[in-house]
């Protein structure tokens, strides 16, 4: 009685140990992505695919990281296969991501990142966005009453992103310092891709910017220039596609046959308004700020008489 008893103690002190073990990595991991200037948004949905993967090894066993096995990593990879292969890729890239940063700072002696097999995804297939026309924007900016102060800044944030192409995110970290008065200029390194981008800035994005600065931004001192109705920075929970949904329905358009409808869609709605000018997808795809031309081309062929008269630049 007693020896089983001190097996269940020594079993119970390892899992523990192992919990620990994983937690303090957890916690470093999350401390470097921290580091990385990544959004909390994307921060937090790598904790929190990276602590299942380290259940995963608890469960399986793996008292300690460096233990870790090729086959560990393509079975945990096997339990992805549910999810459709946007999804899977995601997960996937964040586990490439962790075990390279195990090698890095010495937590396995071998770059299992090397390992993580590419999921495959159709460049070729339809994603079924929904696509604003001109006259359908125009209403939606009329709906907004900029005589108030969220809708000076919900204009001017819609204007950046239906404009200019700004994904929603970086629209939220956006600074005084990034941009450049004098040369009419947005410089920013962009939150998801960490790619540098330099977009002109027109006269109705400034104008929306300098009305809702000097008339409607809550009078704090922060780098930031969009605040929330309290004077705060925005945070990941902030969604502006409440509001932009609000605004739908006030400009009276019919969104019952739309499946998606953030915000999101004012960026596709610009693609495809570029490609309809015979913009490249070079330019286009630089503009979106996007790090595969694949992915600029993807939702672009909801426009497919265009996309094939037009003269398509590829290189990037």
């Amino acid at each position: 009685m007693c020896i089983n008893l001190a097996q269940q103690k020594l079993k119970i002190d390892n899992v523990n140990s192992s919990k620990l073990h994983y937690q303090l990595i957890l916690k470093k991991y999350f401390n470097y992505l921290i580091s990385k200037k990544l959004t909390e948004h994307t921060i937090l949905v790598s904790k929190s695919e990276i602590k299942k993967f380290l259940e995963y090894l608890i469960k399986v066993n793996v008292k300690r990281l460096s233990k870790i096995t090729n086959e560990n990593i393509f079975n945990y990879i096997s339990t992805l296969n549910k999810y459709k292969a946007n999804t899977k890729s995601s997960k996937v890239s964040k586990i490439r991501l962790f075990l390279k940063f195990a090698y890095v700072y010495g937590f396995t002696t071998f770059d299992f990142s090397s390992v993580v097999p590419k999921v495959k995804i159709n460049h070729n297939s339809v994603v079924h966005h929904t696509i604003w026309n001109s006259e359908e924007i125009i209403k939606i900016f009329k709906a907004i009453n900029t005589n108030t102060n969220v809708g000076k800044r919900d204009y001017a944030i819609l204007m950046l992103i239906s404009h200019l192409g700004l994904r929603l995110s970086d629209v939220k970290n956006l600074k005084f310092e990034n941009i450049n008065w004098k040369m009419n200029v947005i410089n920013i390194n962009q939150s998801k891709t960490q790619k540098f981008v330099s977009l002109p800035l027109t006269n109705d994005v400034g104008n929306s910017l300098i009305d809702y600065i000097k008339n409607g931004r809550p009078n704090v001192n922060t780098k930031y220039i969009f605040l929330t109705d309290n004077g705060n920075p925005f945070g990941s929970r902030d969604n502006i596609s409440v509001s932009f949904k609000k605004y739908l329905k006030l400009a009276g358009i019919d969104i019952s046959d739309k499946k998606y409808i953030g915000v999101y869609t004012l960026r596709h709605s610009l693609a495809t308004t570029l490609l309809q000018k015979r913009t490249p997808l070079s330019t286009i795809s630089s503009i979106l700020g996007h790090t595969d031309i694949n992915n600029t081309a993807i939702y672009l062929k909801v426009d497919v008489t265009s996309l094939r008269e037009c003269c398509l630049d590829l290189e990037v």
